[in-house]
């Protein structure tokens, strides 16, 4: 079994798995034949084949597995270095410092 989010595409051959957590949004786009995508929370299993895709959730374990016969798959979204203080420092310009989260009143 290959760790799925190691690169942005992956050839597979019929049968082969692929696995992985992701720590945000990523898009899996199949490019040729068919893969089976099940994720962890998910109670139904995804057929996919070419030109379909499917957002992937973070923090879930995924499993994608090739259909007999070779597929392509891309991942698109993959983490990036740094981005995660890039946003929180937007949104805490965007928020201002009189910003305080809603609390609920009993």
């Amino acid at each position: 079994m290959q760790t799925l989010f190691k690169q942005q595409s992956h050839t597979l051959s019929g049968g082969s798995v692929l696995s992985g957590v992701t720590e945000q949004h990523v898009i899996l786009k199949v490019v040729s034949g068919r893969v089976w995508v099940t994720f962890e929370g998910q109670p139904e299993d995804h057929w996919l084949h070419a030109g379909r895709s499917l957002t992937l959730l973070p923090g879930r374990m995924v499993v994608v597995e090739a259909d007999p016969g070779n597929s392509r798959i891309s991942l698109s979204g993959l983490p990036q270095r740094g981005t995660p203080s890039i946003l929180r420092a937007l949104l805490a310009r965007l928020r201002g410092p009189g910003f305080h989260p809603a609390t609920s009143v009993s």
